[in-house]
């Protein structure tokens, strides 16, 4: 019980990876709370037994597990990871200037690190990507204070949210279709042998489940791409590379 409260209370367990579980599935659930009023008083009960049977746990390796294993997918449809290939002599996304700050602050800094040239970069491209990792590896590494990289922080959430709910495309295309189902099937009784209800015999409630479900499904076909998600990852590499600002200010006091 107390882990399945701990995947809840971190900041990141809760957004990046419980969450996108949750939007995935929004339809079934708003189908659940409207359409079946016999549950609703297991309400309190039913969530308990999922916080101590580890529901939440298991919610969240769910929703990082699709976006984690699709993630290099993602990295080959974008030319590389961004914060590799940020570091990258062709890459324009970072000033020449900050480019060639972080560059020099890095070779001094990381323990026999030496970047490509950019001569280098273009006759051997994976190996300069090689020394570009371990770079953004020994970055990561630095800037594992929440607090001092709070920014960081916040940006590496908003990537892993993103990243995961479209890992969780397939769960979300398809929960629209079964909370219409279930508005079919309950508003009439159905599942206990009556006819199934039309569109002209759907109540009120049964047309919110419905527009929840359409509007699901619509979100999901036109927003949630990976433009959408590499948005958030650039912004992530842009502030992880900036952090090298930050590590040089403290090396220097």
């Amino acid at each position: 019980m107390f882990s399945a409260l701990a995947a809840l209370l971190d900041p990141y367990n809760r957004r990046a990876r419980f969450q996108p579980v949750i939007w995935s599935l929004f339809p079934i659930l708003v189908a659940f709370v409207l359409l079946i009023p016999e549950f609703q008083g297991l309400w309190n009960t039913i969530g308990w037994l999922v916080i101590c049977g580890g529901g939440p746990t298991f919610l969240t390796q769910m929703g990082r597990g699709r976006g984690k294993a699709l993630e290099p997918m993602l990295y080959r449809l974008w030319g590389g990871k961004p914060s590799v290939a940020m570091l990258r002599h062709r890459d324009r996304r970072l000033s020449m200037a900050s480019k060639t700050r972080y560059r020099d602050f890095l070779q001094r800094t990381v323990p026999g690190l030496r970047l490509a040239s950019p001569d280098e970069e273009r006759e051997y491209p994976a190996q300069a990507d090689d020394g570009y990792e371990g770079a953004t590896a020994w970055l990561l590494s630095q800037t594992r204070d929440h607090e001092r990289f709070g920014l960081l922080f916040q940006e590496n959430i908003n990537y892993g949210f993103r990243r995961n709910l479209w890992g969780l495309k397939p769960w979300a295309l398809a929960s629209g279709p079964v909370a219409i189902a279930m508005v079919l099937g309950f508003e009439t009784d159905a599942w206990k042998g009556g006819a199934v209800a039309t569109l002209s015999t759907i109540n009120a409630a049964g047309w919110v489940c419905v527009a929840t479900a359409i509007t699901h499904i619509l979100v999901f076909v036109f927003l949630i791409r990976s433009d959408w998600v590499r948005t958030a990852a650039d912004a992530y590499a842009h502030q992880l590379l900036a952090s090298c600002d930050m590590l040089e200010s403290r090396k220097q006091s």
